[in-house]
């Protein structure tokens, strides 16, 4: 982790631009700083922030496997969320190219080159001819084998000769590259209980070789892992592993094997597990019966997502005949349902060898000995035909005579009777008969030319009918059987739905009439094609992406690598627009929507008693029941509660988790990963900086970043870069239209996006970290690119038009765009409260952090409420700031500009006289005028900051009522004072608490789907935060007594020698990451530079990491006993939570902030 904060801007409000997943076709101890008393407000307090933000902009670090990911999806496009790494191991050139690289930096005046002194990794694929050569084992036949050129990797596939199960080996060039292992399930629900999903929980809490009760939690403690999770989708379960290390890989796949051929949940041994993680009936304080459950509260949080739900109501619709007409993660009313017996007559039929697919992704060595391990589980069954037939998932018939109208609520605090609340989307059902490659990418390019950006027809006409705040839809979705388009708004007001639903479709068949012109098409088929050649551009590892892929076309009975494989297709559908032009695309809008009535429009409106009614509908339901049970039947349930809390409260015998495998210390690099990159001041005798990084992957595409500091801005106009930065997307520039621009960026870029990087700077001439309020800090806003190196000169021109030409947009416009920023506020608590809450609680204790709250957090929605007003009521106020902005970034001097460049050494020495070009253009100013050194000096920001944050960002307690089933409640404070060291010792102490005690308390016992706790190196603050948590007292509670749990385990001497070195393994395996795309290493690299983080610093961290003893948790108990009495609170709830803990939690009144006005 970088001691920094980065505060990204994503597209989230913005039209989707959806990506295909580029592996392939288908998934395109506290001490407060100093505070006049009278600033201090005691009192419980639950508070919310409400915004759509990726997890990459999270200025705290949140491991995701702490809430197990988002692991429901109807469509495997909202898979790709998952916690990036900061930290991996990068691809670097080999020595000769580094040579051949030297002499291109030579020819930049005063270069210089950076190698952090800790260890650098090499990869060994340069100039390594990659064997063709099947690998070859008795227990397996192979199918079929294919060299996947742009992924520079062999593909075989076998198939296992005693079950018929399928394996797929994935062997990529780069050795350098994740080691991953999958194992999917075709899983085929016929209700609503959530069968599959449960099972998905369950089958990792405990199995036949690995008894202990959680063997996934043990894992997550002390492994290695890249990647550690399961996922239901509608009709499959997916268990994914990735380690970059060996012997880590091999125990992860060895637990993850037995945990779904032989786990202990369907057995009688484990009937407890179900009641765990699925339902059970249970008691409050008062002896009235309640409902608990992991999965039973995940899906509550679900179903309080209005986004989600009107997707989820579509499907009961649209897919009244198959599978997908039910729930596979569960509906809360149906999850009650499941038995025991249903549940293990689920597993018995679905979890087969032959039913299965299977895949390692690896060295040739790697996939022989994966091999041996999955055939050792394999070869005790036999081939069972019934298990892969009566899974298969048919097709929907297309058969609506006419589209089909429903409407359903979602719960709401208030209704606001002079804003649309309602949304409105209509969704076809496109085939229901397989889809070739061919058509896929054509749907994929109508996607794009219909949706992909702000001048697209579709999304323009809705985006400006003034008929709703935002486009909601997810346009084009794939990776299930059958495929579906969905478009509409929200914030619609209930009167104009009728007028919504003949705009869509006067829109469409305004477009099938005209079609498109050449531009727009080329625009749009080089855009996918450029997404299919990135094969790795996400932050999951590589071979994730490629298994995942597969399986939208394996899980189907079809070949594995028409997912990924898309050379053949691509090159028909060009022969088809080069022969049939715009009409290729016309009469797919007449085929797959004008002419299609499979076709659902789901009208959901709000209701502010919804909440209230849900709550007492399951109190009356669960009190009918609890009526209505004998003496006998009541016995029963406390005697299975009992048994519950016993297994819970037991610690597994040493003997027990010694079963399961793990790494010693001698298993860790000492040293951590570093990277090379080259820096030069004042390049080509400017005064522009210029860094580069020789990363290989993927070859042909350079990676363009180009910052402008914006420490000059006035501060009072900082709070509308936000705003600013979303115009970007949607503004003309002074020659240029926002059609033009789109369509050029589409047919000469792989994307430009815009980043707002606020980065906290360090002393290099120090290696340790010291808790600080810093006040040194670089502002710099990027203008972020991609390209090939063919398109370098057009990606250039088109920066510098948007950073330097660019003119605001009109009134109607900005209201348009702050509407649907604020909306995307409104809608974003049910999945994202946790991000929120700490984002709220480091605000209140830091400047920098501040900063992620004005511009990011709940600050950041009352200004944007601030700015629509003046927006709607003094227009030429609002027009004098966006001018302004502009004006001040029209300039572009080079002593403000900075410019990072990633790509293999070819394709940088291909574009250095376009950079050369780009770098003289830029404005010079006076050559005696010495710009200012932000390590030397405060940030002038800061002056201003220190003030508002204490006007702001008051350390007290506070609540926020949410439309919610659920809650998201944070404790946060200072553990370090100022000037101390916060050393890294402290890391395994804290990754013992939230991977034990927070886990076992917060989650297994009390509910919550996931808990997490993080700290800042840079300042000393420790945050802790519930996901999805139907309680509020009881996890204040659990928060405040973390040190006394540790305090108890060191009394009792249970922190034991391996307890420590598991902490430690989890440490650096949290720290390490995985093998990150060559965009992502780049700019990891650059940040790193530019903030002074140095690899001595880095590395002195890790050693202290693998030092950590007895003493360390015990020194850390001290800082954490002071915590806990000093820690703030928000908590984002239902407000019947709110009022039921007022006065109560932590002895403390409340402050309720309100953000519904």
């Amino acid at each position: 982790i970088v001691l920094r904060i980065v505060l990204r801007y994503r597209y989230s409000s913005e039209p989707s631009r959806k990506s295909i997943p580029s592996a392939g076709i288908e998934s395109i101890m506290h001490a407060r700083p100093t505070t006049p008393k009278n600033k201090r407000e005691q009192g419980l307090s639950l508070e919310m922030a409400p915004i759509n933000i990726s997890r990459s902009e999270d200025d705290i670090s949140i491991d995701a496997s702490d809430i197990e990911l988002e692991r429901i999806s109807s469509k495997y496009k909202r898979k790709n969320s998952t916690s990036s790494k900061v930290v991996r191991l990068a691809t670097l050139i080999i020595i000769l190219c580094l040579s051949s690289f030297a002499v291109y930096n030579s020819s930049l005046v005063g270069g210089t080159k950076e190698k952090d002194s800790a260890s650098s990794s090499s990869s060994s694929k340069a100039g390594k001819r990659q064997s063709t050569k099947a690998p070859k084992h008795k227990a397996f036949g192979l199918m079929r084998s294919k060299y996947l050129s742009t992924h520079q990797a062999m593909m075989h596939v076998y198939k296992h000769r005693e079950t018929q199960a399928e394996f797929m080996a994935y062997i990529p060039a780069d050795e350098a590259q994740d080691k991953v292992f999958g194992i999917s399930f075709r899983t085929k629900p016929t209700s609503d209980n959530g069968v599959a999903h449960i099972l998905e929980h369950s089958v990792l809490s405990g199995s036949n070789k690995y008894r202990a009760k959680d063997p996934f939690l043990t894992l997550m403690k002390g492994s290695l892992n890249t990647f550690l999770n399961a996922m239901t989708y509608n009709d499959r379960t997916v268990y994914p592993v990735a380690s970059r290390n060996k012997k880590d890989f091999f125990n992860l796949m060895s637990v993850y094997l037995d945990a779904v051929f032989a786990p202990r949940c369907v057995t009688d041994e484990g009937d407890w597990v179900l009641k765990q993680e699925g339902w059970r009936y249970d008691f409050d304080e008062k002896n009235d019966m309640e409902i608990k459950g992991v999965v039973y509260n995940e899906m509550k949080g679900v179903f309080s997502d209005p986004l989600s739900l009107l997707d989820r109501y579509t499907n009961k619709v649209l897919f009244p005949d198959n599978t997908y007409h039910f729930e596979s993660g569960g509906d809360p009313d149906a999850i009650p349902t499941l038995t025991q017996e249903e549940f293990v007559d689920f597993y018995k039929r679905h979890y087969h060898p032959t039913n299965s697919q299977s895949f390692v992704s690896g060295t040739r060595e790697d996939v022989i000995e994966a091999m041996d391990l999955i055939d050792s589980y394999m070869n005790t069954y036999q081939y069972n035909a019934a298990a892969k037939k009566e899974s298969e998932i048919q097709y929907q018939e297309k058969n609506f005579k006419e589209p089909l109208p429903t409407s359903a609520h979602y719960a709401v605090q208030k209704i606001d009777d002079n804003q649309g609340q309602d949304m409105f989307a209509m969704t076809w059902l496109l085939n229901d008969s397989h889809l070739t490659q061919k058509a896929l990418l054509g749907l994929y390019v109508l996607d794009y030319l219909l949706v992909g950006t702000h001048s697209a027809p579709l999304q323009k006409s809705l985006a400006e009918s003034e008929l709703g705040t935002s486009v909601i839809g997810n346009g084009f979705s794939t990776g299930l059987l059958q495929s579906t388009f969905a478009i509409g708004l929200k914030g619609v007001k209930g009167g104009d739905v009728p007028t919504l639903e003949e705009k869509i479709m006067e829109t469409l068949s305004n477009i099938h009439q005209n079609g498109f012109v050449d531009d727009e098409i080329e625009a749009a088929m080089n855009s996918i094609e450029f997404q299919l050649r990135e094969v790795h551009s996400g932050s999951d590892p590589m071979g994730i992406g490629i298994f995942l892929n597969a399986l939208t076309t394996w899980n189907y009975n079809k070949h594995p690598e028409e997912a990924i494989a898309y050379e053949d297709a691509l090159n028909d559908l060009k022969d088809a627009v080069n022969k049939q032009g715009s009409k290729f695309f016309q009469r797919m809008i007449n085929k797959y929507l004008l002419k299609n009535n499979h076709r659902v429009d789901m009208h959901l409106y709000p209701s502010v008693t919804l909440e209230s009614e849900m709550t007492q509908k399951e109190q009356i339901k669960v009190k009918a029941v609890q009526d209505s049970f004998t003496e006998d039947q009541l016995k029963h349930i406390q005697a299975q509660l009992e048994r519950l809390n016993t297994v819970q409260n037991t610690d597994d015998p040493q003997e027990v988790i010694d079963t399961i495998p793990s790494l010693t210390l001698a298993d860790i690099d000492q040293s951590g990963v570093e990277y090379e990159i080259s820096m030069v001041e004042n390049a080509f005798g400017s005064d522009a900086t210029l860094t580069t990084s020789v990363i290989d992957g993927n070859s042909g595409i350079v990676y363009i970043d180009v910052g402008v500091d914006i420490a000059s801005i006035a501060y009072e106009n900082v709070e509308h870069l936000p705003f600013y930065i979303s115009m970007l997307y949607e503004n003309d520039t002074k020659d240029k239209t926002r059609a033009v621009l789109d369509r050029e960026i589409g047919m000469h870029t792989g994307g430009i996006d815009f980043d707002l990087t606020i980065l906290p700077l360090s002393d290099s001439s120090n290696d340790d970290y010291i808790a600080m309020q810093n006040k040194k800090m670089r502002t710099l806003l990027f203008f972020r690119a991609k390209c090939t190196t063919a398109k370098i000169e057009e990606t250039l021109e088109l920066i510098s038009d948007l950073a330097t030409k660019s003119v605001p947009v009109s009134r109607e416009k900005a209201i348009q765009i702050l509407e649907r920023k604020i909306a995307s506020y409104e809608s974003s608590i049910p999945s994202s409260g946790h991000v929120y809450a700490m984002r709220r609680m480091h605000a209140r204790y830091n400047n920098a952090a501040f900063f992620s709250e004005k511009l990011y957090g709940i600050y950041q929605l009352q200004i944007l409420r601030k700015m629509l007003h003046t927006a709607n009521n003094n227009w030429k106020e609002f027009e004098r700031t966006m001018i302004g902005l502009t004006t001040f970034f029209s300039r572009m001097p080079a002593r403000d500009t900075v410019i990072n460049l990633t790509g293999d050494l070819e394709t940088l020495e291909s574009v250095r006289e376009s950079i050369e070009g780009f770098v003289k253009s830029l404005e010079h100013g006076d050559p005696n005028s010495t710009p200012q050194n932000f390590f030397e000096v405060d940030h002038p920001w800061m002056v201003y900051a220190d003030k508002e944050r204490w006007d702001v960002s008051l350390i007290r307690d506070e609540s926020i009522a949410i439309s919610s089933q659920v809650s998201y409640i944070g404790t946060g404070g200072m553990m370090y004072n100022e000037g101390e060291k916060v050393n890294g010792q402290s890391c395994a102490p804290l990754q013992f608490l939230k991977k034990g005690y927070l886990w076992d308390t917060v989650r297994a016992k009390n509910g919550a789907y996931g808990v997490m706790a993080s700290s800042d190196r840079g300042d000393g603050f420790l945050g802790m935060v519930s996901y999805r948590d139907p309680q509020l007292q009881k996890t204040v509670e659990v928060f405040h007594n973390t040190a006394q749990f540790l305090n108890d385990e060191i009394k009792k001497n249970a922190i034991t020698k391996d307890t420590i070195k598991t902490a430690i393994v989890g440490c650096i395996g949290s720290i390490d990451g995985s093998a990150l795309p060559p965009r992502a290493a780049g700019w990891t690299s650059f940040i790193r530079l530019i903030s002074g983080s140095t690899a001595q610093r880095r590395q002195k961290w890790r050693d202290e990491i693998l030092s950590t003893g007895l003493a360390d948790f015990v020194a850390f108990d001290g800082k954490l006993d002071e915590w806990t009495r000093n820690f703030s609170i928000v908590a984002l709830a239902p407000k019947a939570s709110i009022d039921e803990a007022a006065g109560i939690a932590h002895k403390i009144r409340h402050h309720h902030v309100n953000i519904d006005n």
